[in-house]
C-alpha cells in the first residue's frame, strides 16, 4: 500500500493512525516530563525540600534524557510516519510498526521517571526499551525509503539524523552506566547537533514553505537543497570540532549557520500569515533558530577572546524551548487539526498556549543574562509556571482529538 492510498480504521481511533499513536505519547512523556523537571527547579530556587532533590543521576542529565531520547523523538515520529510515506509516494508505516515504536518510547520513559528513584540498573532498563524504540522506528523510515519509487534529500537528512541519534542514546547509556561525564557531554552534544536539529531543520525546510503555498494565494515556495546540505554540514561540522576539542574554530561555525538560518526565516516569512495562526506560529517557531544560534557565536566567541563562558545555558534554552519547542507545538497542532477533519485553524487557546510557551522560553533565556541573582531567579520560576501551564493546557486541549473518530467520518 502507497501513502496515495487510503487506510481503513478499526478499533481504537488512538491507533487509527501513527500521529494520533504518537503525539499520544509524547503529550503524556511532555507533561510527565515538564513537571518532574518544574518541580525540580522550584526545589533549586526556593530550597524546598521536594522529592526531586533526591534524584539520581544528576538531576541535568534525567532532565536531558526526558527531552533529547523521550520526548522529542516520540513526537517527530508521529509527524515522520504521516509524512515520510508522502514526500516519496512510499508504502505507509504500518499500525504494527507506529504501535511498537510508541509502546517501547513510551515504556523506556515511565522506566526513566521510575528509574530516578530506585537507581542505575532501571535507569539503563529504560535507555535498552528507549533504544530498541528508536532502532525501531528509524529502520521503519528505511523499509518505506527503500520500497520508495523516488528517493529526496529531506528523507536521507532525517534518517541520518536518526542514526546519530541512536548512537547518541549508546553514548549516554555508557556515560551513565561508568559514571563518565565526557560520554554524557558527548552524548548530549550529539543528539543536539547531530540528531534533532538536523531532523528538526530538515522537516521544516520541506515543510515551512509547504505549507505557506497552500495558504497564502502567490507563494512561492523557496527551499533550495544547497542550504539544507550547507546548515546541517555546518551542524555535524560544530558536533566534531567540538568533540575534537577545536573550540577556536566553533565561532565561525556558529556565525555561518545563523546567517544562513536567518536568511531561510526572512525568505519563509510572509506578511500575508499575519491573520492565519496555525501560519506565523510556524514562522515565530523557527525565528528561534537564528536566534539560538546567534547566541551560541556570541558565547563561542567570548570564550575563544577570554577564555571565559558567557550567557549560561542560553542558547541550548533557545534552541531546545524556543526552536524545539515552539515548532513541536506548530507542527503538531497543525497536523493535528488537518488529520482530523478539523478546519486548519488555531484556536485562541491553543494560541495563547503557544505565545505563553514562547514567553517561557524568553523567560528562561533571560535568566541565564541577568547578572541580578533575585531576578534570573524570578525570571527561570517564571518560565517553568508559563512552561508547564501552557503544556497542560495545550495537552489538555489537543489530546482528546486522538482519542474520538475524524469529525468527517473518514479513516485516519
Amino acid at each position: 500500500m502507497h501513502a496515495t492510498d487510503s487506510t481503513v480504521s478499526q478499533g481504537s481511533p488512538l491507533l487509527a493512525a501513527p500521529h494520533r499513536t504518537l503525539f499520544f505519547a509524547g503529550l503524556a512523556s511532555l507533561l510527565a516530563a515538564s513537571a518532574w523537571w518544574g518541580l525540580h527547579l522550584v526545589a533549586r530556587s526556593t530550597g524546598t525540600p521536594v522529592f526531586a532533590l533526591a534524584l539520581q543521576p544528576a538531576p541535568i542529565w534525567a532532565h536531558a534524557y526526558l527531552m533529547l531520547f523521550a520526548v522529542f523523538p516520540t513526537m517527530f515520529f508521529g509527524f515522520l510516519f504521516t509524512v515520510f510515506p508522502r514526500w516519496m509516494n512510499g508504502p505507509l508505516v504500518t499500525r504494527a510498526e507506529y504501535v511498537a515504536t510508541a509502546s517501547l518510547l513510551a515504556t523506556g520513559t515511565l522506566l526513566w521517571l521510575a528509574g530516578t528513584f530506585a537507581g542505575t540498573a532501571l535507569l539503563l532498563l529504560a535507555c535498552l526499551a528507549t533504544g530498541a524504540g528508536l532502532l525501531f522506528g528509524t529502520a521503519s523510515l528505511f523499509r518505506v525509503l527503500l520500497a520508495a519509487p523516488q528517493v529526496v534529500s529531506h528523507a536521507v537528512v532525517v534518517l541520518i539524523g536518526l542514526c546519530v541519534q541512536c548512537v547518541a542514546l549508546a553514548g549516554f547509556a555508557y556515560g551513565l552506566a561508568e559514571s563518565n561525564d565526557f560520554a554524557l557531554h558527548f552524548a548530549v552534544r550529539a543528539s543536539l547537533w547531530g540528531g534533532l536539529l538536523p531532523v528538526f531543520f530538515a522537516v521544516c525546510h520541506r515543510m515551512v514553505p509547504f505549507f505557506s503555498q497552500g495558504a497564502i494565494p502567490g507563494y512561492v515556495p523557496w527551499r533550495p537543497t544547497w542550504i539544507l546540505v550547507a546548515v546541517v554540514g555546518l551542524a555535524y561540522l560544530r558536533l566534531l570540532l567540538g568533540t575534537a576539542g577545536a573550540l577556536a574554530a566553533l565561532p565561525f561555525v556558529d556565525a555561518a549557520a545563523f546567517l544562513l538560518t536567518a536568511w531561510c526565516a526572512l525568505r519563509w516569512t510572509s506578511l500575508h500569515a499575519r491573520g492565519n495562526p496555525l501560519l506565523w506560529t510556524l514562522y515565530a517557531g523557527f525565528a528561534w533558530l537564528p536566534i539560538a544560534l546567534l547566541l551560541q557565536t556570541v558565547r563561542d566567541g567570548a570564550f575563544a577572546l577570554t577564555g571565559a563562558w558567557t550567557l549560561g545555558r542560553a542558547p541550548i534554552h533557545a534552541l531546545g524551548m524556543g526552536f524545539f519547542g515552539g515548532m513541536l507545538v506548530a507542527m503538531v497542532t497543525r497536523v493535528t487539526m488537518g488529520h482530523s477533519g478539523r478546519p486548519l485553524r488555531m484556536d485562541r487557546v491553543t494560541l495563547a498556549c503557544f505565545v505563553a510557551l514562547q514567553l517561557g522560553a524568553a523567560s528562561r533565556v533571560l535568566s541565564e543574562v541577568v547578572t541580578a541573582p533575585a531576578a534570573a531567579q524570578w525570571f527561570l520560576l517564571g518560565s517553568v509556571a508559563l512552561w508547564l501551564g501552557a503544556v497542560a493546557v495545550w495537552v489538555g486541549r489537543v489530546g482528546g482529538i486522538y482519542l474520538a473518530p475524524r469529525i468527517d467520518g473518514k479513516p485516519g
